[in-house]
């Protein structure tokens, strides 16, 4: 159609296509501007029903005026086929804004009134839209909202008031996961069915998720019916309550326990993200849920930089002895520090009210201190960060020695200003504190603050000083987190396994001594998860997120347990993307999630979402928000443009990427340079050019021999044999080629002991292919199918390049090879939907 002109419209380029249509950007000739034309796709063109389907989203869409509905201009005919002109969105779906995670509350807010606006405005004129999903809201460049696709509308009153919306008993001709109970069950639908899909839609908005995400078929009917959609605050723990409350209202599996009408939730939502300013305290504790607060480090007024230290001591005391009191939620400390840092250390009310704001605090607890010999004071400061006011700034004084007493007056002032009763047996359980040593304490605060620096001589510094307070106080249990928290940073910068075994046992004897603590469970999780204990791993990483549902590093490395898991068995990857699409739903800066998530769905061939999450990446990269710094996501889009068939673009960035990495001081710089050898040496493979291939491959190979202790060693070892295989079988050096197949043999087996050495690229599914690729060389055909065939059970699906690889063309014509590449066709790209 490219090229065509229809009528008096140019066709420029196609926009997208769905079950039904086929969308084009033209030009309208007569009257000089954009506008998308879209056709009934080939597959339902003779169908009577999408006919009159296309002539209803037509016929409803006309009778709408509203600046947040896509304005139907015209319908015509081309060769008997129907097409509508529509206004022409420069822009992007909601769907592809919230691959980024939940939307901020000022943006849910601002797009959901927009939202209800224009469906009550449909609704107010007879119109059911009766498909409301998040493809179909368009995004202007403005960031205004733009309900289309009316293609299942109908009208209230009139002949089709009582046409049926199903084409089958219990089959729905929208979308499922949208669908109302009522629907479903074939009863006749009204303007609550319409709110039941916005209130799924809203829950998505909020917390980056579908309420039933990862259920299909039947399971997915029976939770719909039952109405057992995962609690959006569970999701997203920073959401008020009020607006959980208002969605999970709008999702009432009973239409008469909904709204009465969507302006009614429209109201419900602003009331929700606008709370009055008039009783600040009012809110502190509500009958849905506890309040969101978040903790940051005192200032020292003293003058004295020796003191500096008790700002930090005095922000971890508080916020573990908030914990301890589960009262309220509090913001893990990662988050409240990488907020501080990001936004500067300003003490301007304003300043810090913004900084709880984006980590989804109600309040904001912060402060000063100032020493003066043996006397102190402290002057705690609890500010609402919406209306950026100070409910509470009390001094408190006392003696030195008597600092742990002042610290528990602290705690007793934050909950009197926030009006939450701490009943006795819940003062009880912060009346000791963690050490009576201040000594201990100084040394303990000193290395807390230094160990959030995650610098290789800061580990080093809150190593010593986690150690010298363990030595005064051998029972003081967040010393011994922070110890091991610290080991099992510091394995990620020298990979010595004698690190990991510091970090459990320091993790796991935090925990005797005190089993409620929170910080170790997510770094045990890593910890276990490189020494391979991957049930574990996985055992403790649950348990992180149960303690710290905000902390994305927890989901972060639940996830990447669940894809070392996977080297034992593939069903675990199936968690592993779900983990880590939460992880980013939770914090979206911790860039290492994008990195794998790009990885795990390049491996299943899903190279649009994995284009979009390395795009992710690097947005965030370069916006300077980046936190879990990280390299390599271009080396991961060359590999995609190659499976794509456009070597130019990957060539462009497997360059793009040696260039930055050999720049780069990361900890992972030596892998992914031999890594991204390993993709260079693929493309210029495939491209004929032997000679080259040769060359990249013993790069790769030298890189991993000259940097033993890099993550990962023996699997980069082993990419880089099978291609340089590869590249000696195709110049007709067979000895040569056998010789290194048999070596990737040797080392694949040592490599399916140790899933631990898991790395980007490097996984044992595409390790197996890269053998088969040598083996098809050799013509050792059968060879390669049992290559191929361990490759698809080690979690190999990308059957699209399977079945395009040049490589793989010996085999392409043998039955059990095309009953493999049959096998993977669509089976996992749905995981990876938002």
């Amino acid at each position: 159609m490219v090229g065509k002109t229809i009528s008096h419209y140019r066709i420029l380029e196609k926009l997208g296509s769905g079950g039904m249509g086929v969308v084009y950007k033209a030009g309208d000739l007569n009257l000089g501007r954009m506008v998308a034309l879209k056709f009934l796709s080939d597959n339902v063109a003779a169908d009577l029903h999408a006919h009159q389907r296309f002539q209803r989203e037509a016929h409803a869409a006309s009778t709408l005026n509203h600046p947040n509905i896509c304005t139907i201009y015209e319908i015509g005919q081309q060769d008997g086929q129907p097409f509508l002109v529509m206004e022409y969105i420069e822009g992007r779906s909601l769907k592809d804004e919230l691959v980024r995670g939940p939307l901020s509350m000022e943006r849910l807010g601002n797009l959901g009134s927009q939202i209800c606006a224009a469906i009550e405005h449909a609704h107010k004129r007879g119109v059911l839209h009766r498909d409301i999903k998040s493809t179909n809201i368009l995004l202007t460049q403005d960031g205004d909202a733009k309900v289309c696709d009316f293609g299942l509308a109908k009208f209230l009153k009139g002949p089709e008031e009582t046409q049926s919306q199903l084409t089958g008993a219990g089959t729905w001709v929208g979308t499922l996961h949208y669908s109302p109970p009522e629907v479903i069950n074939a009863q006749k639908a009204d303007q609550r069915s319409d709110l039941y899909s916005l209130g799924v839609m809203m829950y998505e908005m909020a917390c980056g998720h579908l309420p039933f995400e990862g259920l299909d078929g039947t399971a997915l009917v029976a939770a719909i019916l039952y109405g057992n959609a995962t609690p959006l605050r569970q999701r997203n723990p920073t959401l008020p309550p009020a607006l959980e409350g208002a969605i999970e209202k709008a999702m009432a599996g009973r239409p008469g326990d909904r709204f009465a009408s969507v302006a009614e939730f429209a109201v419900a939502l602003r009331e929700a993200l606008t709370p009055s300013s008039n009783t600040p305290s009012a809110t502190a504790a509500t009958a849905t849920g506890q309040p969101v607060l978040a903790v940051l480090e005192f200032e020292n007024v003293s003058g004295d930089p020796a003191s500096d230290w008790l700002g930090t001591g005095l922000a971890e005391t508080l916020n573990a002895d908030l914990r301890k009191l589960k009262l309220v939620r509090v913001v893990s400390r990662e988050r409240a520090q990488e907020a501080l840092r990001r936004r500067g250390t300003a003490r301007q009310v304003a300043n810090l009210a913004d900084i709880g704001r984006e980590l989804g605090a109600r309040w904001l607890i912060t402060g000063s201190f100032q020493r003066s010999g043996q006397r102190l004071r402290i002057t705690p400061r609890v500010i609402d960060t919406a209306t950026a006011e100070v409910l509470a700034s009390r001094k408190i004084d006392g003696d030195w020695e008597n600092i742990f007493e002042l610290q528990d007056r602290v705690v007793s002032d934050v909950m009197d200003a926030l009006e939450v009763k701490v009943e006795l047996s819940a003062r009880e359980r912060i009346a000791a504190p963690e050490t009576r040593l201040l000594e201990a304490f100084e040394l303990y605060a000193r290395g807390r603050k230094v160990l959030n620096e995650l610098g290789k001589n800061s580990l080093e510094e809150a190593r010593e000083c986690f150690e010298k307070a363990i030595a005064l106080d051998s029972h003081y249990q967040v010393a011994f987190s922070g110890l091991g928290a610290t080991y099992a940073m510091r394995y990620s910068h020298r990979t010595d396994p004698d690190d990991l075994t510091r970090a459990t046992s320091y993790l796991e004897r935090a925990l005797e001594l005190d089993p409620e603590l929170a910080e170790p469970y997510p770094y045990l999780c890593y910890a276990y998860m490189r020494q391979g204990k991957v049930e574990q791993a996985i055992a403790a990483g649950h348990k992180g997120i149960e303690y710290q549902p905000d902390f994305g590093q927890a989901h972060y490395f639940l996830g990447t347990a669940y894809i070392v898991g996977g080297e034992l068995d593939p069903q675990y990857l199936f968690s592993a993307v779900k983990t880590l699409l939460r992880a980013g739903a939770v914090e979206r800066r911790w860039v290492p999630t994008w990195m794998c998530l790009g990885g795990l769905a390049l491996n299943y061939g899903a190279y649009d979402h994995a284009e979009r999450f390395l795009k992710q990446f690097l947005d965030i990269e370069r916006s300077g928000t980046a936190m879990g710094r990280f390299v390599g996501a271009e080396t991961l889009l060359g590999t995609i443009s190659l499976r794509r068939g456009d070597r130019r673009r990957a060539r462009e960035w497997f360059e793009l990427s040696r260039d930055r990495l050999v720049a780069s001081d990361h900890m992972y710089r030596e892998s992914l340079l031999a890594l991204n050898a390993c993709g260079l040496g693929d493309l210029v493979l495939r491209e004929g050019d032997i000679t080259a291939a040769q060359a990249e491959y013993r790069r790769a190979i030298n890189t991993a021999k000259e940097f033993p202790r890099t993550l990962g060693h023996l699997r980069v070892l082993t990419r880089a044999t099978c291609g340089l295989a590869s590249a000696y079988a195709a110049a007709g050096e067979r000895s040569r080629a056998e010789v290194l197949v048999r070596t990737a043999a040797e080392h694949l087996e040592s490599i399916h002991t140790q899933p631990q050495t898991w790395v980007l690229e490097g996984g044992e599914s595409v390790l197996h292919y890269g053998r088969g690729v040598a083996l098809a060389r050799l013509g050792e055909l059968q060879p390669a199918l049992e290559e191929l065939s361990t490759a698809v059970a080690r979690g190999w699906h990308d059957a699209a390049w399977t079945e395009t690889d040049p490589e793989m063309a010996p085999l392409a014509d043998l039955p059990r090879f095309r009953e493999l590449v049959e096998s993977l066709r669509g089976t996992l790209q749905p995981l990876f939907e938002p």
